[in-house]
């Protein structure tokens, strides 16, 4: 599991299978690539912030090397069937025998009921979840999908955009080591053309590693300053959030995939991109809010990549997010067929007006029996921009108030377990001065450097002008 309760757990039974039976237990990490737990990573900027991925990956290549390459399955077999008679025979005066496996339909398991099997559209998307469905996934992306994953890669309305592999890998049904080889391993492609890919598999094993060395991440921000960021709260946090949830705030890209969340425990990571930015910079609701809407809704669901993705989206994560995704634009599915798939009230709108469906014509809508507000909601929030800019001025109010954490050049500093401080990445429009001014680049500046102005005045007159228009 590599979480923080399992780690607990792993140690009881370590304990007990000791003291109980005299067993010594040998751990052998095989869900990750690299062994997280025996990562060390300096301080500072080495080739990218500190905890962020560049520094990660140039760090387990040099204190491990390349991953293990995964044994071949008949070599495993001969590998456990030898262990059982050695285990066998050592044990015969011990009067235990060496365990016997258990079919899971054996298992006594809780069985669903009721007139609504919400259980159907996730067993008819993942099952079987076996290792030789998983291999066939694989197989069938390696050749469909991995040669255009460069630039396809975030195309939810493609079906090989992704690998469909996330789900096999949490629970184990196939060895992020066996991914990583089939695309090293791909003769016919060049190494930029799988680099981005193979890189998703460290970028998996760097969240586990900032969950070993923050472990209340799930819950609590990396950056322990941005717990005192504003966020929308009671009835207008609730009545966002549900809306959310439910795939009903007026945004057919974000409703498309929290719809398809729900039904099936899947979306593709660019949609659970643009949903989780939705949430946090548009309905300015806490991070901590969708992160365990999606832990309880995703079926790969995965306590350290999930926490690292909202913590980036909420801004408090190590390396928060240096973009802000449109919930208008919906790039994620230029087509419109995901968007038409999900939300099929909008499914015989034009191309041009599917995703922004209050643009669409009166006549437009008349004819297709569309009324907004009763067949597809209104929008949760109008005006993007004016929430936006609420978003932004909380996390600078915060900062204001927290400049013990702000270093010379108006990056986040943070504590690490050991003791020592690190900078972290901090997007440029949150920079602060030692004065609470907003950094801005110089037009003079060269090579990223140089002398910088502020632009509080700026801010202060669209500060006012909204209050005004209050």
């Amino acid at each position: 599991e590599q979480t923080t309760e399992s780690r607990v757990l792993e140690k009881r039974r370590k304990e007990r299978l000791q003291q109980n039976y005299g067993v010594t237990v040998v751990e052998c990490q095989s869900s990750l690539l690299y062994d997280v737990e025996k990562m060390s990573l300096s301080t500072g900027f080495h080739g990218g912030h500190w905890g962020t991925l560049m520094p990660f990956l140039k760090g387990c290549k040099k204190q491990f090397g390349e991953p293990k390459r995964p044994s071949f399955k008949h070599e495993t077999f001969a590998i456990l069937e030898s262990l059982k008679e050695k285990v066998s025979s050592a044990v015969e005066e011990r009067s235990f025998e060496w365990p016997h496996g258990i079919q899971v339909e054996d298992l006594d398991m809780a069985v669903i009921t009721g007139t609504q099997r919400w259980d159907v559209p996730i067993l008819e998307r993942f099952s079987p979840m076996s290792e030789e469905s998983a291999s066939t996934t694989l197989n069938e992306f390696a050749s469909k999908g991995l040669p255009f994953y460069e630039i396809e890669r975030s195309r939810a309305d493609l079906e090989w955009s992704t690998s469909k592999l996330s789900a096999h890998l949490r629970i184990g049904t196939i060895s992020p080591n066996e991914v990583y080889y089939k695309a090293m391993d791909s003769a016919s492609l060049s190494p930029e053309e799988i680099k981005t890919f193979w890189r998703r598999l460290v970028w998996r094993d760097l969240a586990y590693y900032q969950l070993f060395t923050f472990p209340l991440m799930r819950e609590t921000s990396i950056r322990a300053h941005y717990e005192n960021t504003e966020w929308v709260t009671g009835d207008e946090e609730k009545r966002r959030l549900e809306a959310w949830k439910w795939g009903k705030t007026g945004y057919p890209i974000v409703d498309a995939g929290m719809r398809e969340l729900y039904e099936t425990g899947w979306m593709t990571q660019s949609v659970r991109m643009i949903a989780a930015s939705f949430l946090t910079e548009y309905l300015r609701v806490n991070w901590v809010k969708g992160c365990e809407w999606f832990h309880y809704t995703l079926v790969d669901a995965d306590s350290a990549i999930n926490a690292m993705m909202w913590q980036n989206a909420g801004r408090s994560g190590i390396d928060q997010w240096n973009f802000v995704m449109s919930p208008e634009n919906a790039s994620q599915d230029s087509s419109g067929e995901y968007t038409k798939r999900w939300v099929p009230e909008l499914s015989s709108l034009p191309k041009g007006v599917i995703h922004r469906p209050w643009q669409a014509p009166k006549a437009v809508l008349e004819r297709e029996g569309i009324v907004l507000g009763k067949t597809y909601p209104h929008r949760i929030v109008k005006n993007l921009k004016e929430e936006r800019a609420k978003s932004v001025e909380h996390v600078l109010s915060m900062r204001r108030s927290s400049q013990q954490f702000n270093n010379e050049r108006g990056y986040d500093l943070i504590t690490l377990p050991n003791g020592e401080r690190t900078v972290v990445f901090t997007k440029k429009e949150y920079r602060l001065d030692q004065n609470g001014d907003v950094f801005v680049k110089s037009s003079s500046s060269k090579g990223g450097k140089g002398l910088y102005k502020k632009k509080q005045e700026k801010i202060r007159i669209r500060s006012e002008k909204r209050q005004r228009r209050r």
